[in-house]
C-alpha cells in the first residue's frame, strides 16, 4: 500500500506516468491503473442465485441421479455434459440449450464434491505425527 500512496502521491505532484514508474520500479500500465482507480480494494462478490431454468427444472432430479451413478463408474465412462444433454434430447425429448446443461452440470459436481468432502472430513480423522516420530504395530 506503500507504493501505491507514493504513486498517488507522484501522480498528484504532477509527475509523468514514466518517471513514476522509472522511480518506483512498477510498469507503466500499473502506474496509469493506480491513477485512474479511486479505490482498490477488493469489491465484494456479487450475491445471487444463479439464474436456472426452467425448460432444465423438470429434468433436475434425472441429472443429479446420472451424476451419482457416475461416482461409481471410471472417470472414462462418466457423464460428460455433452453426453447429458443428448441423453436429455434422445431419451427425454429436451428443449433447452447445451450451455444450460453445460452450466447445470458443472455446477451439481462442484456442489456433489463439496459435500463428498465435507462427508469424509467428518468421518476421518487427520493423522498428525511430530518429526522424527511414527506409528509402530507391534507383530504377533
Amino acid at each position: 500500500m506503500d507504493k501505491i500512496d507514493d504513486i498517488r502521491k507522484l501522480g498528484r505532484n504532477g509527475a509523468t506516468v514514466a518517471s513514476i514508474a522509472r522511480d518506483t520500479g512498477v510498469s507503466e500500465p500499473t502506474v496509469r491503473k493506480y491513477l485512474r482507480e479511486p479505490d482498490l480494494s477488493e469489491r465484494p462478490p456479487a450475491v445471487g442465485r444463479a439464474p436456472e431454468s426452467p425448460l432444465l427444472e423438470p429434468f433436475a432430479g434425472l441429472i443429479d441421479s446420472w451424476l451419482l451413478e457416475d461416482r461409481r463408474c471410471w472417470f472414462k465412462q462418466r457423464h460428460t455434459a455433452k453426453r447429458v444433454y443428448d441423453r436429455l434430447v434422445g431419451e427425454k425429448g429436451f428443449e433447452g440449450s447445451y450451455t444450460t446443461v453445460q452450466r447445470y452440470v458443472r455446477r451439481r459436481r462442484e456442489e456433489l464434491a463439496a459435500e463428498l468432502d465435507a462427508r469424509e472430513a467428518q468421518g476421518f480423522l487427520l493423522l498428525d505425527w511430530l518429526p522424527g516420530e511414527c506409528q509402530v504395530i507391534p507383530l504377533p
